[in-house]
């Protein structure tokens, strides 16, 4: 997948402009590309174009960059990103040359599947993320298929059985992605609260692929309000 990663996103690789201002360690791009975690799209979607911007800080000089990984699934859907690419890059150009002045950077680029890989300045990726919107909208069928693998699995009939609090029912969180999860499917991620103590909360997580009708991974979490 990595191939075709850099096969599809060669012509469209945007660096912003305030990177290119700076100096700033080189790395190949392309070899750095071919070390991103692996992007498999959306099941039952294929990838028409992928687009990779490598984007700033907002710092001067710059900390740390940004590669935001963005997915068409159609020519439409492609064709307006480019659009609001070359906006942006218009906003962005009368203010570059002045380094007192902030300048936009490449957030909010529409696309079907938008990704922001944290990398140091020598390219190498430290944190990914999945912004698409849609990561909470899920179909009727979808819920119920995760409740159905879910109500099958020994661990979380466990869970169910030995949390010290009922804290309620089973919450469907997000879709999760390959390249954020390391698992070989796309999942959804379902948590399931064991224990509240004010704005702590304790439970169990379960990556459920709705598809094949498994458990993925588990594992427990704890976050605060």
């Amino acid at each position: 997948m990595q191939a075709a990663l850099i096969a599809k996103s060669k012509k469209n690789i945007v660096i912003h402009p305030r990177l290119l201002y700076q100096t700033l360690p080189t790395f190949d791009l392309e070899a750095r590309m071919a070390s991103f975690p692996n992007f498999l799209p959306f099941p039952e979607k294929e990838y028409h174009q992928l687009t990779v911007i490598i984007d700033w800080d907002h710092k001067l000089p710059s900390r740390k960059l940004f590669a935001r990984v963005l997915g068409f699934h159609t020519p439409d859907s492609f064709s307006l990103a480019q659009r609001e690419i070359q906006a942006r890059r218009l906003e962005i150009a009368p203010r570059n040359e002045w380094p007192e002045f902030d300048v936009h950077d490449f957030e909010d680029i529409p696309a079907d599947e938008s990704y922001l890989l944290h990398l140091n300045l020598e390219g190498e990726v430290r944190k990914i993320e999945f912004l698409s919107a849609w990561k909470q909208s899920f179909q009727d069928l979808e819920r119920e298929r995760v409740m159905q693998v879910l109500e099958r699995d020994p661990q979380y009939q466990e869970v169910l059985s030995t949390r010290k609090q009922s804290c309620g029912p089973a919450r469907i969180v997000m879709w999760v992605p390959p390249c954020v999860s390391s698992q070989i499917s796309w999942t959804i991620d379902v948590r399931v609260l064991t224990f509240c103590d004010g704005p702590s909360f304790w439970g169990r997580f379960f990556l459920v692929d709705p598809l094949e009708g498994v458990v993925r991974h588990s594992g427990n979490f704890h976050v605060r309000s």
